[in-house]
C-alpha cells in the first residue's frame, strides 16, 4: 500500500442504495453477521469480511486490485529494482545458513507472483548457486491469484522452482522450512479493533464497534470486546512509555500477533523479514497519529470512511512492529533489526544498481530516467522510503548485521 504523508479530508456518506455502498451481497453478508450477533460486531470482524469474505471479500475478487489501473501501488508494482534488489538480502541469508539446499523462501501475500518473479531473477544473477537450491512457495489467499501465478511462473519456466498454495487452515501452521519468510506489505491489512481512550490519567479504553442503522453502516461506542481486552492494549501502550488523553484514536491488531506467531513457528531455521508502513510502538502513538491510522484506498485516492464502497476499496492501517517484534519473541525469534525501506535498500546497494545502469548497452536516455524516477519513489523518505523493515531470525546468525540492515537508521 502506498504511504499518503497527511490525514485526508474528512468524506461524506454515501446516499442509501448508492454505488458508493458497495456490493449488495457483502453488504448484506455482514449485516446479516451484526444481526447473528445481537446488532453490533467489532470493527475487527467488519473489515475481516470487508476484505476477506470468501465470496465477496475485496481480496477474495476474481479481479486484481494492485498495481496503476487498480486502488494502489505496491513497491513491486512500482519497478523491478525493488525486487532485484531484494534478492541481495535473500542471498546473504543463504551464504549465513550454510548454503542450505533446499533453500526455502515462502512469499506472504504474494499475489500473481511479479515479485518472486523478480527476487528469482535478482538470484540467479546475483547468486547462481542459491538461485540453483531455491524452492519458492507463494502463499496467497486467493485462488484467482494463485491458478495466475502458477500459469505465468510455467510459461516462464519456473514451474519446478515456484508452487502458490493458500494460507494454512485457521489455527494451524505452517509447515517448518529453512530459508526466509517474507511479507511484503500484508500486516497492513489485517484486521484491527479501533479503540478510542475516555477520560484523564485514570481513563479507559472503549471500543468502536460496527452497527447497522437507518440504511447504512454507523458505529457505536461501548465497552472492550473479548477480543480486545484479552490483548491488554492499555498495558501494552503503557509499557511502550505511550501516554493516552480523552480523545485519542487508534488501532490494534490482535491478528497481526497472531499471524506474525503462526509465521514465526513456520519457520524451522532462517530468517523473517517484513515490508511495512509502519512504526515501532512508541513511535506508532504519537500524538500526531492519534486520530487513528486506519484509511480506505479506491482507485488511487485515500479516504478515512470504511463504510463506504464496502468489497470495492481496500482498508489498512500502520503497523506495530513493537508488536509483531514480540510476538516473534514469543515464538522463539531473536530480533535482527528494524530499519526504513529507505536505508534497507540502500544498504543492499540500490544507488550502485541505478550508477551501473547508466553504462548497460542499449540503455536508452527514457529508460534510465524511467528506473531513476522508480528508484527515488522506493527510497523517498516522505513516501516509500518511510517504510519499516523487521528481520528477525530463528537458529541463525544476526551479527553482523543482515547486508541491508548495516546502516543504523532506525524505524
Amino acid at each position: 500500500m502506498d504511504w499518503v504523508p497527511s490525514d485526508p479530508p474528512p468524506t461524506p456518506p454515501p446516499a442509501p442504495g448508492s454505488d458508493e455502498t458497495g456490493d449488495p451481497a457483502l453488504v448484506e453478508a455482514i449485516r446479516a453477521a451484526i444481526a447473528a450477533a445481537g446488532g453490533r460486531i467489532t470493527f475487527a470482524r467488519f473489515m475481516a469480511l470487508a476484505l476477506y469474505h470468501p465470496e465477496h471479500g475485496y481480496y477474495l475478487a476474481p479481479e486484481r486490485r494492485p498495481g496503476r489501473g487498480g486502488d494502489f501501488l505496491t513497491a513491486p508494482e512500482t519497478h523491478p529494482s525493488f525486487g532485484l534488489t531484494l534478492a541481495r538480502q535473500l542471498a546473504d541469508c543463504w551464504e549465513r545458513l550454510g548454503r542450505p539446499r533446499p533453500f526455502t523462501v515462502r512469499e506472504y501475500g504474494a499475489g500473481v507472483g511479479g515479485l518472486a518473479y523478480d527476487l528469482i531473477a535478482g538470484l540467479s544473477a546475483e547468486a547462481p548457486a542459491a538461485a540453483a537450491a531455491l524452492r519458492y512457495r507463494l502463499i496467497e489467499p486467493n485462488p484467482h491469484r494463485r491458478a495466475q501465478a502458477q500459469a505465468a511462473m510455467a510459461e516462464v519456466g519456473l514451474a519446478e522452482t515456484v508452487t502458490a498454495e493458500p494460507e494454512p487452515a485457521a489455527g494451524r501452521d505452517p509447515e517448518p522450512i529453512v530459508g526466509v519468510v517474507l511479507a511484503n506489505e500484508v500486516a497492513d491489512a489485517l484486521p484491527v479493533h479501533r479503540l478510542v481512550w475516555r477520560g484523564g490519567d485514570g481513563g479507559s479504553l472503549r471500543e468502536r464497534w460496527a452497527t447497522w442503522a437507518g440504511g447504512e453502516f454507523r458505529e457505536e461506542e461501548r465497552e472492550l470486546s473479548p477480543e480486545a481486552r484479552a490483548f491488554a492494549p492499555a498495558e501494552r501502550l503503557r509499557a511502550a512509555g505511550v501516554a493516552l488523553s480523552d480523545g485519542d484514536a487508534l488501532e490494534v491488531s490482535p491478528a497481526a500477533a497472531a499471524w506474525f506467531g503462526s509465521l514465526a513457528r513456520g519457520l524451522a531455521r532462517g530468517y523473517a523479514l517484513v515490508i511495512d508502513y509502519g512504526y515501532d510502538t512508541a513511535e506508532l502513538y504519537r500524538a500526531h497519529r492519534l486520530a487513528g491510522t486506519l484509511r480506505a484506498y479506491h482507485r488511487h485516492t485515500v479516504g478515512d470512511d470504511p463504510y463506504r464502497r464496502v468489497g470495492a476499496q481496500d482498508l489498512t492501517a500502520h503497523v506495530d512492529f513493537g508488536l509483531l517484534r514480540a510476538a516473534g519473541e514469543t515464538a522463539g525469534l531473536d530480533f535482527a533489526g528494524l530499519t526504513t525501506q529507505a536505508a534497507f535498500l540502500t544498504g543492499l546497494g540500490l544507488g550502485q544498481r541505478l550508477v551501473a545502469l547508466q553504462a548497460e548497452p542499449g540503455i536508452t536516455a527514457d529508460e534510465y530516467l524511467a528506473t531513476r524516477s522508480a528508484v527515488f519513489r522506493l527510497i523517498d523518505p516522505g513516501g516509500m522510503g518511510r517504510f519499516g523493515v523487521l528481520a528477525m531470525a530463528r537458529a541463525a546468525p544476526v551479527e553482523p548485521p543482515l547486508r541491508g540492515f548495516a546502516d543504523p537508521a532506525g524505524c
